[in-house]
């Protein structure tokens, strides 16, 4: 175990590295500590002693320089800290893992070799590169090489610094590399920007998939002494990550060529508009919100008004710091786009206004004999409907993003530094989807996203009515049994505010728990026919009223509508992790 000082040193270094990039990491306090080797940490005990003056580790003349390992420690460090920054939007699990692995580690040591001595003058105020003596030029060789032949070869294509290259990739976060090595070289050119939203990221996952094909399927044989044979190696190397960028943009090209064959042929799907104003930016969000979830109904009043603090209504209102970033994002273009602060207040503000909607989602026949049924007791479920709607605000960004934005504008959000996901309540619903989900067979989301379209009365019945069927509860149990596990799981997200402890994972776990037991008691009604009913007709007799949920008159049971299962995600088929989804750490 590293001691305080040491500890203290690399996690600052984490720090800047995050500060660097804009990205956070996904190692949480000590555990970047704990990814350092034992000797780096030894060597970085040197710098840690001699922090305030680094001159001290000057040698004498004739004695070893410990500098030189020191450098290398901190090169490893920086590295490190690199290789496991957050994800900005989810990432696929990849078809060629090793290939990932590799690409990802050479990047990211390849950046840490070029970007660690101007790191070193910001560990300390007054801070200097050549605080530890001056860094040699980087040694590159194998995928080292590789990875920077295929930063220059994308750098010759689209015309931007290669420096600035190895930033976006490795800034991108952790798994996503490729993916946005393969972003940089089709958004360069100008029949990409074109394509619809699901063709666009379906390509690019394509693009990845090759580029890591290529590194996990390279294999590279140690060259022998000879100055000519090493020199040869050198140059095979290099021909290699070169010929993967050239290779890729070659699949680029004919894909898109394809592609535009086909939609000239058979039509092209209407381009999203580019809004013209905050309140159409707002409506495009809705309607985005609304094709996901399958609900084109919405609570939304259709009124956009600052928020003052006001008692929750269903208008939406948004700050001044708010408005003010969308708008800024709708007067940004590729030409001129936002910086990356404004990026982020953007993609907050976006993502906000998704979750507002995601929680007024509500079926087409909802109407207002559902919404004074749900206002008669509103109080109840407004801790479901909030968790509900951020949870699915997060883990569905980019879906939003491409369908209510212009390409030009839907990168810039996506690409942007998520906001700190919401630790609170949010954590609980995803996690309680997710027991749902796994009981069911269902995809993953695919729980939370039929709840965000039911509305706040009927978000937990929604995951109830799949738990009933899923476990083989008899079909005229099913009413009972649903409204059952429906109040428990109502009661226990009710009490979540006050249920939540100190600890970190405190809401997810109360979410998971939540979902067990909703699957012990539909389990227990599947085994016992008859149970459901008798606990039904005896939680009648408890209460003033039947169906207490709603008040008396307010029932909508025998006219509930429903949201319809929705149709294969127009994205990559394949399981999907990220900073959207609840705050990933290396211990997850």
């Amino acid at each position: 175990m590293a001691d305080a000082k040491v500890s203290a040193l690399i996690r600052r270094i984490n720090e800047l590295v995050e500060a660097d990039t804009g990205s956070r990491s996904l190692a949480v306090g000590d555990q970047i500590t704990r990814r350092v080797t034992r000797s780096d940490q030894r060597r970085l005990r040197l710098l840690a002693d001699n922090l305030d003056i680094p001159a001290r580790l000057a040698p004498r003349p004739g004695e070893p320089d410990p500098r030189v390992a020191v450098r290398a420690a901190l090169v490893e460090t920086v590295a490190g800290c690199v290789g496991v920054l957050e994800p900005r939007e989810p990432t696929d699990e990849s078809l060629y893992p090793y290939g990932r692995a590799r690409f990802e580690t050479a990047m990211s040591r390849l950046h840490a070799l070029y970007e660690t001595p101007r790191l070193l003058a910001e560990l300390r105020p007054g801070g200097r590169a050549e605080d530890l003596g001056i860094f040699p030029t980087p040694k590159l060789e194998g995928d080292l090489l590789a990875a920077h032949a295929a930063v220059v070869a994308i750098s010759a294509r689209t015309g931007r610094p290669a420096g600035t290259i190895r930033h976006e990739i490795v800034a991108a976060g952790h798994g996503a590399h490729a993916t946005t090595a393969a972003r940089l070289l089709l958004q360069s050119r100008p029949g990409f920007a074109v394509l619809p939203a699901a063709d666009r990221n379906t390509l690019t996952t394509s693009i990845a998939d090759e580029l890591e094909s290529r590194f996990e399927n390279h294999e590279r044989q140690r060259p022998g002494p000879e100055i000519g044979a090493v020199l040869a190696d050198r140059q095979q190397v290099a021909r290699f990550g070169s010929s993967a960028i050239t290779s890729a943009s070659e699949t680029a090209r004919e894909e898109l060529d394809h592609l535009h064959r086909s939609f000239d042929e058979l039509g092209w799907p209407p381009a999203v508009e580019r809004p013209e104003s905050v309140y159409q930016l707002c409506e495009q969000i809705q309607g985005a919100v609304g094709e996901l979830t399958d609900t084109p109904n919405s609570r939304w009043n259709g009124k956009l008004e600052p928020d003052l603090g006001q008692a929750p209504d269903t208008t939406l209102r948004l700050t001044e710091g708010q408005a003010a970033a969308l708008g800024k994002l709708l007067e940004s273009s590729s030409t001129y786009p936002l910086s990356a602060e404004d990026a982020a207040d953007a993609r907050e503000a976006v993502q906000v206004v998704a979750a507002a909607y995601a929680r007024w989602a509500v079926p087409d026949e909802y109407d207002a004999r559902h919404e004074a049924a749900a206002d008669s007791v509103a109080p109840r479920f407004a801790t479901i409907e909030q968790a509900v709607g951020t949870a699915y605000a997060e883990d569905h960004l980019r879906e939003i993003a491409d369908r209510a934005l212009p390409y030009e504008l839907a990168t810039q959000v996506r690409q942007a530094q998520p906001p700190l996901p919401d630790q609170r309540l949010a954590p609980a619903a995803r996690a309680f989807a997710a027991v749902v989900d796994d009981v069911a067979g269902l995809e993953e989301g695919e729980t939370l996203r039929r709840m965000a379209g039911e509305g706040r009365v009927l978000m937990t019945q929604a995951a109830a009515d799949e738990l009933v069927e899923a476990v083989g509860v008899p079909n005229i149990e099913r009413p009972y049994a649903g409204r059952m596990i429906t109040d428990e799981a109502d009661r226990r997200f009710e009490a979540l505010p006050t249920e939540l402890g100190t600890e970190r994972d405190a809401a997810r776990q109360y979410g998971v728990e939540t979902g067990k037991a909703a699957v012990m008691m539909a389990e227990s009604y599947a085994e016992e026919p008859g149970l459901a009913q008798r606990e039904s007709l005896m939680a009648d007799r408890e209460v003033a009223a039947p169906m207490a949920r709603f008040a008396s008159g307010h029932d909508p049971a025998l006219t509930r509508p429903r949201a319809q299962p929705r149709d294969s995600a127009p994205t990559a088929n394949r399981p999907t992790s990220g900073p959207d989804q609840n705050r990933p750490t290396l211990g997850r």
